[in-house]
């Protein structure tokens, strides 16, 4: 009897510390749903942690940079990227108690207040900006998806303009643009059209990579990067798709820093994971 009771009473110390260093981890990993990500000219990683309603950047030697972290005009951030010029735009899919959404700029990490983006902004999910600092942005639309575009900023406060909407559309989980090649991405195709000629016509019709199911979509040296429902990461080229590698679950945000040679992909609960080329795990940020 006395052996069985301190049995459970090592088994009951066993489970405390199990609790406790499972609850430790909990509250020092900041991600939290983590979705969309990008890489900065200087290799940091800056990820929508809408979780948290915040920003957060790590260094690419995976430091949280905790000073960098953006707070201020967020609500519920799905989508990061940057433009030319170092700005940081997000897609703020809401704020209770109020239908509208919009797009938020931020310089060094301030935000643009001038800049916000609200015209034609329904619900945005993905966005990506183009190498004329176009910004393309997709909006869930109350269940009737389209994306609008809007016109370069190159001045500091300066407000964009809405030059197009481009409907009928799919659903769709992901969006880049690289040169002239605009992608997207739904539950059973990826969309590769002319960009040049969407933003004029408001129409995209070409379909390269059916059957792909596409959860992520980004650009890093002039190459568009893809991952879809199975976790399967590749490359599209010349309406080609290269296998790259399969993470082990589905993926909420996808960012590639072509310099290191890494591949940044977001599990979209509580971890990202970094991955070379060839698919070997370097490094998992939590």
């Amino acid at each position: 009897m006395k052996s069985t009771k301190s049995f459970a009473r090592i088994a009951a110390t066993l489970l405390c510390l199990a609790l406790f260093a499972s609850a430790s981890f909990a509250k020092s990993n900041p991600l939290n749903i983590p979705l969309g990500l990008a890489v900065d000219a200087k290799g940091n990683l800056w990820v929508a942690n809408q979780g948290e309603q915040n920003i957060l950047a790590f260094s690419p030697t995976y430091k949280q940079l905790t000073a960098d972290t953006i707070t201020q005009g967020l609500s519920y951030p799905n989508g990061v990227a940057f433009d030319t010029l170092g700005d940081l735009w997000v897609s703020n899919y809401f704020y209770p108690g109020n239908p509208a959404s919009y797009i938020s700029e931020y310089t060094n990490g301030v935000q643009n207040r001038a800049a916000t983006i609200s015209d034609g902004v329904v619900q945005p999910t993905a966005l990506a900006i183009d190498g004329l600092n176009n910004i393309w942005v997709v909006n869930a639309n109350n269940g009737t998806p389209n994306i609008v575009v809007y016109a370069a900023t190159t001045v500091y406060n300066e407000p964009t303009t809405l030059v197009r909407t481009i409907t009928p559309i799919p659903p769709v989980n992901g969006i880049t643009v690289t040169g002239d090649v605009l992608a997207f991405g739904s539950n059973s195709n990826t969309y590769v059209t002319p960009a040049t000629p969407a933003l004029i016509s408001g129409t995209v019709d070409t379909t390269f990579y059916p059957g792909y199911t596409v959860a992520a979509l980004t650009t890093a040296g002039g190459v568009q990067y893809a991952a879809d429902t199975n976790g399967a990461v590749y490359t599209l080229v010349n309406t080609i798709a290269n296998f790259l590698f399969e993470a082990p679950f589905v993926p909420a945000g996808l960012a590639v820093d072509s310099v290191r040679g890494r591949i940044y992909v977001s599990n979209g609960f509580n971890a990202i994971f970094v991955y070379n080329m060839g698919g070997e795990l370097l490094h998992t940020i939590n």
